[in-house]
C-alpha cells in the first residue's frame, strides 16, 4: 500500500471511529443508562408550550421526577383544561397560575407542584390550572395570560414571579426559546412598545438535544456545560455576581428600565385580567440562599436580589394590586423546620418549597375572602 493510501486510511479512522463511539454512546444511554427525557415544544395558537400528550421521566443530578403534558400542551396532572364551565359547577373557584419553570415544575411530579398543591389547600370544588415555560419572562406571562390562561375563565389568576423575570422582559437574554416570547422596547421617550413573539423554529441545538440520547445524558444528566470550554479560548469578562439566578452587581443600574418594564407589564396584566373578570395575584419567589446560609443579607430589601423584590411590592402597591412575597414565608418556614427549598444541583423549588408556598397563596386568597367565584 502505497504511503498516500496510508495516510488516507488512517485519516478516515478518525472520523469512522468517532461514529463508532457516538453510536455506541446513543445505544448506551437510550437502553443501559437511559438519558433524561425532555418535553418538545410546540407553538400553538400563538402561545409557546409543549406538545400535547407527552410523557418521560426529568432528571439532572438530584433531580428525579415524571412529567405529564395535557392537551393543551402543559406540563400537569391535569390531563384536560376545559375552556367552558359545566352549569353544575358554577358555584367552584378557578384559578389560572402563569410564569417560568417554576409553574411548569419538571423537578417534582406533576401532583406535588404549587398548582395541584394548592388545589388540594383550597379544598373540594376547587380548580388550578397552571401555564409554565421555562425561560420565558414576565413580558411572556403577560402574553400566556392573554392567550392561554384568561381564555379558561378563571376567577382568580396568579402570577408568579422570579427574580429574572424584569430585565429579561427588554432586554432578550439568550435561549432557544427566546425570540418566541413577547418582549418589550423601552424608549429613550418613555414609551413602551410590545415586540409581539415569532413562531418558533427549531434551531441545531435544540434538534440535537432532542435527538441525541447522548447530550442530553451529559448536559442535563450530568450537567456538563459545554459553553464553560469557551473560557479555556476565549478572554474572560468580570466575573458576574450571582444570587438568585441573576447578576446583581447591574441591579442598581438598570432599576429604572426595571421598574418602567414592571410597572407596564402589572398594568396590563390588572387591566386585562379585569375586563376577563378575573381578580389578579402577583406571588414572589424569595431570595432563599442567604436564607439557609443565616445570612443578614436575608433581611436587607436594599441590597442582593431583595432590590427585586421591594421594587415589584412598591410597584403592585402604586397599581392596587394584591402582592404576596414569598421571601418573609420561607423564612418564617426556614426558622422553624431548617429544611431546604432547592436541590443540591438544581435552585429550583423542590416538592417542599412547592408546599409552602401554596399554603401561603392559599392563605392569602382566604384573607381576601377569594375563596369563591367571583
Amino acid at each position: 500500500m502505497s504511503r498516500r493510501s496510508n495516510l488516507l486510511a488512517s485519516l478516515l479512522l478518525v472520523p469512522a471511529s468517532l461514529l463508532v463511539l457516538l453510536l455506541v454512546s446513543e445505544l448506551c444511554f437510550r437502553f443501559i443508562l437511559p438519558a433524561p427525557d425532555l418535553p418538545a415544544p410546540a407553538f400553538i395558537d400563538g402561545v409557546l408550550r409543549h406538545q400535547p400528550g407527552q410523557r418521560g421521566l426529568y432528571w439532572a443530578g438530584d433531580v428525579r421526577a415524571p412529567f405529564s403534558i395535557n392537551a393543551q400542551g402543559w406540563n400537569s396532572a391535569r390531563a384536560d383544561y376545559p375552556l367552558e364551565r359545566p352549569a353544575k359547577r358554577t358555584g367552584a373557584l378557578r384559578i389560572a397560575v402563569v410564569g417560568d419553570s417554576y409553574v411548569e415544575a419538571l423537578q417534582v411530579p406533576p401532583d406535588q407542584s404549587l398548582a395541584e398543591d394548592l388545589e388540594r389547600d383550597l379544598g373540594p370544588g376547587a380548580e388550578v390550572f397552571r401555564y409554565g415555560i421555562s425561560g420565558a419572562p414576565l413580558s411572556q406571562y403577560l402574553h400566556m395570560a392573554r392567550k392561554a390562561a384568561l381564555s379558561a375563565k378563571p376567577d382568580v389568576l396568579i402570577v408568579l414571579l422570579v427574580h429574572n423575570d424584569f430585565d429579561e422582559s427588554w432586554h432578550e437574554a439568550p435561549g432557544m426559546y427566546t425570540k418566541s416570547f413577547l418582549h418589550l422596547r423601552l424608549g429613550q421617550n418613555g414609551s413602551v412598545e410590545e415586540i409581539p413573539p415569532a413562531p418558533y423554529s427549531q434551531g441545531l441545538i435544540s434538534r440535537i438535544r432532542n435527538l441525541s440520547a447522548t447530550w442530553r445524558y451529559l448536559a442535563y444528566g450530568r450537567q456538563i456545560r459545554f459553553e464553560a470550554l469557551r473560557g479555556l479560548f476565549l478572554p474572560q469578562k468580570q466575573p458576574a455576581r450571582y444570587q438568585a439566578n441573576i447578576d446583581v452587581s447591574s441591579l442598581a443600574g438598570r432599576e429604572a428600565l426595571d421598574r418602567r418594564a414592571t410597572g407596564y407589564l402589572f398594568g396590563r396584566l390588572a387591566a386585562e385580567s379585569a375586563q376577563a373578570g378575573a381578580r389578579l395575584l402577583l406571588v414572589m419567589d424569595g431570595v432563599r440562599e442567604p436564607i439557609e446560609a443565616g445570612s443578614p443579607q436575608a433581611q436587607d430589601y436594599g441590597s442582593g436580589a431583595l432590590r427585586l423584590n421591594r421594587m415589584a411590592a412598591e410597584e403592585a402597591a402604586r397599581l392596587g394590586i394584591p402582592f404576596l412575597d414569598l421571601h418573609p414565608v420561607f423564612a418564617e418556614d426556614f426558622r422553624a423546620q431548617q429544611r431546604p427549598f432547592a436541590f443540591k444541583t438544581d435552585g429550583h423549588w423542590n416538592a417542599h418549597a412547592h408546599a409552602v408556598a401554596a399554603r401561603a397563596v392559599a392563605a392569602r386568597l382566604r384573607e381576601m375572602g377569594w375563596t369563591k367565584p367571583h
